[in-house]
């Protein structure tokens, strides 16, 4: 009974790990300053960082990974203010499959001033005769606490 008992908690776990579709890792100058976890279709979520984190921003650095925006994908990083339009589209940096480098000055003196970001992965096939679409796969939105 005890074994049951334990590969049903164990199946229960692992359920909860895999559910998490990406992760994102957020580097501020290159020191790992947290980490989101987004499920698949989740479109809200991010982290709360104080005005002292950004306060001598020079680079942002984000590292995404699993199962949403693995694959055979081009990816592109589309960073987003106030309105839908992006403000910055960033590709991957070379030799760094998932990371992408942030260092845009208006970014970067948005996040000084308190303003929120947003963040979309855009998935190009790399296949050229797919039919699959473009897609766009959410993975979060830094802000600073007030």
């Amino acid at each position: 009974m005890k074994k049951v008992f334990l590969f049903f908690i164990l199946f229960v776990a692992l359920s909860a790990v895999s559910m998490a579709q990406v992760t994102v890792d957020v580097f501020i100058n290159g020191i790992k300053a947290g980490q989101i976890s987004l499920k698949a279709g989740q479109d809200f979520g991010g982290l709360s960082y104080k005005k002292s984190t950004y306060k001598n921003i020079d680079k942002l650095t984000i590292q995404i990974q699993g199962k949403s925006v693995d694959g055979g994908y081009y990816r592109k990083v589309q960073v987003i203010g106030d309105d839908v339009t992006p403000m910055l589209i960033a590709s991957e940096t070379v030799g760094a499959v998932g990371q992408f480098d942030i260092t845009d000055k208006d970014i970067i003196k948005r996040l000084k001033n308190g303003k929120p970001i947003t963040m979309y992965v855009e998935k190009t096939p790399a296949n050229t005769k797919s039919k699959e679409a473009v897609s766009k796969v959410y993975l979060g939105t830094l802000t600073r606490e007030k």
